[in-house]
């Protein structure tokens, strides 16, 4: 209890110490579960608290809530409830037993008891619960994750559990990677079933863009992609999804954002599977204008690189193009010139503005119109390639445009 409490930040801390007291003083059947039951046993520090009550647990909620001065919410399909207090947030479930009316649904719950509670979840070592009563507590493990724990282990509880939910295999590599573990051979074989008969297309795109986010947010997200296409799973969810040169060219790389790992799994594809992709995650509009310029940008990596290329070609290409795309390319592009010339355009180029302004033009008696717009341009290209240095220089150029009627 200590090793948990002792990285329990303040506001879960006053909802873990009422639990006790409640577990303790009153008989609540209330148990720590899952995750955080596993992290205190690696001696991880605990960050969430996750709860399950045998009996109503929007009605606990509603009790704690009010004692520590909080709010909260029911979700009521689930039988679950999450307790606010002080900025953070604590979900209290129902114990509940689950069923599924074809793979890759979503559960249809019942109320019931621990084992069935247990019972329901992914994997061994999240199928652990830890009672709050008492000082001395015993871990209750009636699946063998504490075992699982010391060996290294990453073990589904039952053979149709990927089939019941296919974003399970998803978790079982997010957890072997994060934790240093393996995924048994029975696992993996009951993995590799799920993708050959299909399950993974029966759940939504919007499920399994919240699962890839999942990846983006773990300390070790590139080698969670490179081993999720090595088992065949992306591939599942999009058959486009097979090559990771890009994507290990990021091994090593710290603080990459999700838009670079997109752009990454994407960066070898063709326009038509990045729009394919984009439609089968029901992706939002930044991120499918991201998989868009990243394919763009990658047909487009020979004209940049030329050796004669004018400055201003460079810029009009990238002008057209999403920041975050350009960016992500210089992270896993293998061609120094490319790269040399993107992050020009991002430190410098993009920045450049001539020295006369729209209202400069104006008061040389040029009238307001689209003629404006395309002065400025041919100002910027001309200050980028080198052909004016100062405001003179300027005055001089729009003469001769003026001269040449354009």
């Amino acid at each position: 209890m200590d090793r948990i409490s002792a990285g329990v930040p303040g506001g879960l801390l006053s909802v873990f110490n009422l639990m006790r007291r409640l577990a303790s003083e009153k008989n609540v059947p209330v148990f720590l579960v899952g995750g955080q039951v596993r992290d205190a046993v690696l001696e991880i520090s605990v960050r969430d608290l996750d709860f399950v009550l045998v009996g109503d647990a929007p009605a606990l909620a509603a009790d704690i809530a009010d004692r520590l001065g909080g709010q909260f919410t029911v979700h009521s399909r689930f039988g679950t409830a999450t307790v606010y207090i002080e900025g953070y947030h604590v979900d209290i479930v129902t114990a509940r037993k689950e069923s599924y009316s074809f793979p890759g649904s979503l559960p249809e719950t019942s109320p019931s008891d621990l084992d069935d509670d247990l019972a329901r979840r992914d994997f061994s070592i999240n199928a652990m619960a830890l009672p709050l009563s008492g000082n001395n507590p015993k871990i209750i493990d009636p699946f063998g994750g504490l075992k699982d724990l010391s060996d290294g282990l990453i073990r589904v509880l039952h053979s149709d559990s990927f089939a019941d939910d296919p974003t399970r295999m998803m978790r079982a590599v997010r957890y072997e990677q994060r934790l240093g573990f393996n995924i048994t051979v029975d696992t993996l074989l009951e993995l590799g079933q799920t993708i050959s008969r299909g399950h993974i297309s029966a759940v939504s795109g919007d499920r399994w863009r919240q699962e890839l986010y999942r990846v983006f947010w773990e300390y070790e997200s590139v080698p969670i992609l490179i081993r999720l296409m090595q088992l065949g799973i992306l591939q599942g969810i999009h058959p486009a999804l097979t090559d990771a040169r890009a994507v290990n060219k990021l091994l090593g790389q710290s603080e990459i954002p999700s838009s670079h790992l997109i752009s990454a799994l994407v960066a070898n594809m063709n326009s038509v599977d990045g729009d394919s992709l984009s439609q089968r995650l029901n992706m939002p509009s930044d991120l499918t204008r991201i998989v868009r310029d990243t394919i763009t940008l990658g047909g487009l990596k020979s004209s940049i690189s030329a050796p004669d290329v004018k400055i201003s070609e460079i810029c009009r290409i990238l002008d057209a193009l999403e920041p975050g795309a350009i960016e992500a390319t210089v992270r896993f592009t293998s061609e120094p010139l490319l790269s040399e010339r993107l992050i020009r355009y991002l430190r410098e180029w993009r920045q450049l503005r001539g020295f006369l302004t729209g209202d400069d033009l104006l008061d040389m008696g040029i009238p307001s119109g689209p003629r404006i717009g395309k002065i400025l341009r041919e100002l910027r290209s001309a200050l980028l390639d080198g052909l004016v240095s100062n405001m003179a220089d300027e005055r001089t150029l729009i003469g001769e445009i003026i001269q040449r009627g354009d």
